[in-house]
């Protein structure tokens, strides 16, 4: 789909999020439901979760990227 951007009109469109927070609040959930929503579209989408060896309450953070355009790389750009 080649709909743009403002600033990027004809190009493709890239969303890159990363979601972090607490084991247990949902944060792996939430970019999970974000790349299942992506892939609904027909977009193409990497779903990247991290977490810490504790059960709950220990840091969780994930990367998710959706895009009209094969992903060559799964890394974020801050």
């Amino acid at each position: 789909m080649t709909n743009g951007q403002p600033g990027n009109p004809g190009g493709s469109i890239q969303h890159e999020i990363v979601i972090s927070g607490f084991g247990g609040q949902g944060v792996l959930f939430a970019g999970q439901l974000l790349a299942y929503a992506g892939m609904a579209e027909g977009r193409q989408v990497t779903w990247i979760p991290s977490y810490g060896p504790e059960m709950r309450g220990g840091t969780a953070h994930c990367t998710v990227i959706i895009s009209d355009e094969e992903i060559g790389s799964p890394l974020a750009h801050s």
